[in-house]
């Protein structure tokens, strides 16, 4: 049986293919508006592989944070296989900026320093998720004013939104925003006892907004 990850959440849209032995059996990248090229590019990729549609029995696709457009349709493809072809399949939905936190902490851990991702929330916020040990547990995103961000202590990473209104306001090391290395950190969700509720930005913590 075979899993496949959709995110269409940021600038390049992305799909990949893998199975109980953790490789990518294929990964696959396309720009362009993905209401019109992801059915096309999905189709064409299985039917190159010559998978069967049916053996996929779990879905992977990004809930937060990202292009509205683009993680609507993911969900939606998603959608119509569960209701044709795949019935009895399952459906993990993932923060991508958890999963982009996750890989970074692996990076820096031995470093010993406080690093930050940040990501654009509209135009008046930010998104921040501090890379520790308590990705793998109770990770949180909390939402900050532009202007708050100056309050935290450490270093700062940027994933760039599809649509951005002006650089941070701190100094940060800017990073592309890349599913196709999120696949050990995928994997990591089924068998880690993760707390993801405070990751769906419905229920962010906010931090030093409107508080006066």
């Amino acid at each position: 049986m075979y899993s496949l990850v959709i995110d269409c959440s940021h600038k390049d849209n992305f799909f990949g293919l893998f199975n109980d032995k953790n490789n990518w059996l294929f990964e696959h990248k396309f720009s362009g508006q993905p209401f019109e090229n992801l059915i096309e590019n999905l189709k064409e990729v299985l039917a190159e592989y010559s998978i069967d549609k049916s053996e996929i029995s779990h879905f992977y696709t990004s809930h937060s944070p990202g292009s509205t457009l683009g993680i609507r349709v993911s969900q939606m493809m998603i959608e119509g296989f569960l209701k044709t072809c795949c019935r009895s399949a399952k459906v993990t939905y993932y923060s991508g900026l958890h999963i982009s936190a996750l890989l970074l902490f692996e990076e820096l851990k031995a470093l010993n320093t406080v690093n930050y991702l940040i990501t654009e929330n509209g135009r008046h916020s930010w998104n921040v998720i501090k890379i520790d040990s308590d990705l793998q547990s109770k990770p949180v995103i909390h939402q900050y004013a532009p202007d708050a961000l100056v309050d935290l202590e450490g270093d700062f990473f940027y994933i760039p939104q599809m649509k951005t209104w002006g650089p941070p306001t701190v100094e940060t090391k800017q990073l592309e925003y890349s599913p196709d290395r999120f696949l050990g950190c995928i994997r990591q969700l089924n068998s880690l006892e993760i707390d993801t509720s405070f990751l769906s930005l419905s229920k962010n913590s906010y931090v030093k907004w409107n508080q006066y």
